[in-house]
């Protein structure tokens, strides 16, 4: 088995009461109960970095390239889709800016 190293974490006594009472419900141990949370909120943050990630690139993507579609027209359209109704997707537009007299 791989060797751990421990790691200490100090809580005061009101929290420590309710992650016994916590992990009991869960019919687990404390320090199993800790891991378990420990692992999800790992798992939350890095799922979170990952979409401001890609949101910073597609953002990057939109200010290259200046195409985007109508947020309101896309609503439309993806209500639309979900009842099942086919219509054209919205058209690519692009951002107007300063430059182009737009």
């Amino acid at each position: 088995m791989l060797a751990m190293p421990n790691l200490s974490v100090k809580l005061d006594e009101a929290t420590r009461l309710r992650l016994h009472d916590a992990a009991a419900s869960q019919d687990m141990t404390p320090h199993a109960f800790m891991v378990k949370a420990i692992d999800a909120e790992l798992e939350r943050t890095e799922a979170q970095n990952r979409f401001v990630a890609r949101a910073l690139r597609v953002r990057e993507e939109v200010i290259n390239s200046g195409r985007v579609v109508d947020g309101a027209a896309f609503a439309d359209y993806l209500r639309a889709r979900v009842r099942g109704v086919v219509l054209p997707r919205p058209e690519v537009q692009f951002l107007k800016t300063e430059d182009s007299g737009a």
